[in-house]
């Protein structure tokens, strides 16, 4: 069975209160008293770093979700500009496409023109 942190952290308060009502009272107090006094300093202690190591880590993780959605935009900006080039694209090889039925039509027909000028000549 795991060890119950509530039950040691009741024990703790209780010993602590004990001491420093001796203390209160002008009674010296035991090594073994001065060490539960410094054991409950370093739980208190313990507490509160862990306190503010879960408000950094919480204020970390909204910084990361934070700079993640500035990517999202950048990445989702990129994706646009590469539909824009590859509309670009889309339109210049169109245009060739039309200019080159344009020319060869244009060659077939001067071709046939010249051929039939050159038969009637």
């Amino acid at each position: 069975m795991m060890f119950d942190d509530k039950f040691f952290d009741n024990w703790l308060d209780n010993q602590a209160q004990k001491v420093m009502e001796q203390v209160a009272n002008g009674q010296s107090i035991s090594p073994e008293q001065m060490m539960i006094l410094l054991l409950k300093a370093q739980t208190n202690h313990f507490a509160h770093l862990d306190i503010d190591l879960r408000n950094e880590m919480k204020l970390l993780r909204e910084d990361m979700d934070k700079r993640f959605e500035q990517v999202n935009i950048r990445i989702e900006q990129i994706d646009k500009r590469f539909e824009q080039v590859d509309k670009r694209f889309d339109q210049l090889t169109s245009r060739m496409d039309h200019f080159m039925i344009w020319s060869f039509a244009t060659t077939l027909t001067v071709g046939g023109i010249v051929i039939a000028t050159i038969k009637f000549l």
